[in-house]
């Protein structure tokens, strides 16, 4: 039913991903299962910062995947 597809895959130490142009002129990238990360006007933008979003996630930068969710509201009286 599907075609195999040839890419250009960007290896990283931290994963592996591709870029893709959509009909609209933008780019993507995309992670080896799918998973979309970042979108952008020109290529070589989205290939830098997908490089530095999964150095960010591999190495829990900011704790990227696992902080505090937070709501926002400030409780009692100000």
């Amino acid at each position: 039913m599907s075609e195999a597809q040839d890419y250009e895959w960007y290896e990283t130490p931290y994963g592996k991903f591709r870029v893709a142009a959509t009909r609209f002129g933008t780019w993507n990238s995309f992670g080896e299962d799918g998973t979309e990360y970042i979108t952008g006007i020109k290529e070589d933008i989205v290939v830098a910062g997908t490089k530095f979003y999964l150095e960010g996630v591999a190495t829990n930068w900011a704790n990227c995947t696992t902080s505090q969710q937070f709501d926002g509201t400030v409780g009692g009286k100000l």
